[in-house]
């Protein structure tokens, strides 16, 4: 027994082995003498002993908890003082060991994460660089669940030999029409426009209804002199156009690819296939180049 509970049991007088019972009615006529006297020195007598009895009780708590573990120990027998030691050990540290787990775990998963992306590096820089970026912006639906568009990417580059690495992107955009036609549904159209500005594809290939919302935009090159090099009448009705609000012109800024040998059965789920072309410099180049192939398909039928 510590000191402090000793002094308690002698402050109010009571044997050590005294029960709850017992001690609960000496408390409660307690409680009744302080109710019947209110002198400062009796109020602080009271509260002394106020004390004293929660001291006691806290003693009796503790040692029905020991008790009930000395209990819960016993099937252990002559080991029960280890096995307390041990759970005493476990609860002490159990955060400590919880804590420790936990930056182990992130230590192996975070160094795996590290490894798998430098493994991603490394494997991207032995890659050949990406000749053009291809955005496919419409009623489009990839046909790999993953969302990476291997087979896609591999079958333009087979169908087109010029490119050895291309980069794809299916955004879809529907419209409230038929076959690709009609007006584009408005919710999609911010995640495009934001799409599109933080990408920036060289190639867009759209449906009908997209290409006359970009066209709106003013962000296509004219085809025309690539139209003209391939040997396509300019007044073939696969030729889309848009007006210049700078000067009034017609520009030819689309071609629908959707009969050329190259789209045909490719790897994605499209009713309309209309190229346009984004891009400066070298980039704008291999974009154009890729039109004259197209078109010397439509020129070839």
């Amino acid at each position: 027994m510590n000191e402090k509970l000793k002094e308690a049991y002698e402050r109010l007088d009571l044997p050590v082995d005294i029960t709850r019972e017992e001690l609960n009615k000496k408390f409660d006529l307690h409680l009744k003498r302080r109710k019947s006297n209110s002198s400062e020195t009796e109020a602080e007598a009271y509260e002394e002993e106020f004390l004293a009895y929660k001291t006691i009780l806290d003693g009796l708590d503790q040692q029905e908890i020991q008790e009930a573990e000395d209990k819960r120990l016993e099937k252990w027998g002559a080991f029960s003082g280890i096995a307390r030691k041990s759970e005493n050990f476990f609860r002490l540290y159990k955060v400590h060991t919880f804590v420790s787990i936990v930056v182990l775990l992130v230590l192996i998963f975070g160094g795996n994460a590290l490894y798998n992306q430098y493994q991603a590096k490394k494997y991207e820089a032995s890659l050949p660089p990406v000749d053009v970026t291809i955005m496919f912006l419409g009623n489009y639906e990839s046909q790999d669940p993953s969302g990476k568009d291997e087979e896609l990417k591999q079958e333009i580059v087979n169908r087109y030999p010029a490119w050895k690495r291309v980069k794809t992107e299916v955004v879809y955009l529907p419209s409230t029409g038929g076959e690709g036609g009609g007006a584009l549904d408005m919710t999609y159209i911010q995640r495009a426009m934001a799409m599109l500005a933080a990408d920036r594809p060289n190639i867009l290939i759209l449906d009908d209804a997209t290409f006359d919302w970009i066209g709106q935009q003013q962000g296509l090159k004219n085809l025309e002199p690539f139209v003209k090099s391939a040997g396509l009448p300019l007044d073939d009705i696969r030729l889309k156009r848009i007006k210049n609000t700078e000067n009034g012109e017609e520009w030819i800024t689309g071609v629908d690819i959707t009969d050329t040998k190259f789209a045909t059965d490719l790897p994605i789920h499209s009713r309309k296939m209309i190229i346009g072309v984004f891009g400066e410099g070298e980039d704008k180049n291999k974009s154009t180049d890729f039109v004259e192939f197209l078109v010397g398909q439509m020129t070839a039928k």
